[in-house]
């Protein structure tokens, strides 16, 4: 007897993140039998937040680009407008960096914590014609951390001072699925917030707390819930599944545009995509404030 259709339909749209979990535990022991018997340094053992970086790192080497073939929403289109400066945020080892117009880009950040990935980066940016525009940078999104790589790298030095993170020095910040796993959401969103220039605009694709209440589903929300105890934010790198994303961008500060829409909101890890932009000044350097939900 076949099993009712709802379960056809619904039992695999659950399940599937479990696939990716095992994978992730998967590359988190093969990681710490090659801390042992390859690089000979079982000490890092002892140090659970780098071990978990290489782990994720792993991960990502072998699966990132896979990964990246299909995206949720208009983010392709959304990503090759970019223009100017540009950070982008957890760039992974550059499965993403094709989305970009190279032509339109006149320096690109990407805050990378995991060193391992730096390779695949850099190869990345040459490939697709940002070799003498992309500076990787050995961070996270954290304010504690990606303040002082920037004022390293030199962006935030202004007529010999230092530049404060309020002053705004990016045209545009990217996010793609990288909020899921700051530490300390609110204050790091904030962040970056501060780090984007008046009229400045933020892309955004972000998985979040599924919106159970509204577009979502319930037992979805129950399985984030589930995976959540299985130990996702553990072995997927600090990913976190029920994180209120939308809520704290909303809250970092005005948005002339907030432009953010659900895809697959019925699933286990639903999307939210779009952009948001800051909002710019008038011609007697007034800040106009508008905001559009």
């Amino acid at each position: 007897m076949p099993a009712p259709i709802w379960i056809q339909n619904i039992m695999p749209a659950l399940l599937r993140p479990s696939l990716l979990l095992l994978t992730s535990v998967y590359h988190f022991f093969m990681t710490i039998l090659e801390v042992i018997f390859v690089e000979l340094n079982p000490w890092l053992l002892f140090d659970l937040t780098k071990l978990r970086y290489k782990s994720f790192a792993r991960l990502w080497r072998k699966n990132g680009e896979e990964m990246s073939i299909e995206m949720p929403g208009p983010l392709t289109e959304l990503l090759s407008a970019c223009e100017g400066v540009v950070l982008d945020i957890g760039p992974g080892s550059g499965e993403i960096i094709s989305r970009f117009n190279a032509t339109k880009i006149t320096a690109m950040y990407g805050a990378e914590p995991a060193e391992d990935l730096h390779k695949g980066l850099i190869k990345n940016a040459i490939k697709h014609g940002l070799e003498k525009k992309y500076e990787p940078l050995l961070c996270g999104a954290e304010p504690e951390s990606l303040i002082p790589a920037l004022h390293k790298s030199g962006i935030l030095m202004i007529e010999g001072r230092s530049g404060l993170a309020s002053d705004g020095v990016f045209d545009e910040i990217c996010c793609v699925r990288v909020l899921c796993g700051v530490p300390h959401a609110q204050e790091t969103i904030n962040g970056l917030y501060n780090l984007l220039k008046p009229g400045g605009r933020m892309v955004i694709c972000e998985h979040t707390v599924n919106p159970w209440r509204t577009e979502g589903r319930i037992l979805a929300r129950l399985m984030q819930f589930v995976y959540t105890l299985l130990g996702w934010p553990f072995f997927m790198g600090g990913c976190e599944l029920q994180r209120h994303t939308v809520d704290h961008l909303r809250q970092a500060g005005e948005w002339e545009k907030f432009d953010l829409r659900y895809y697959a909101p019925r699933d286990v890890i639903p999307f939210v995509v779009g952009e948001l932009i800051k909002p710019g000044r008038d011609s007697a350097g007034q800040d106009k404030w508008k905001v559009v939900s």
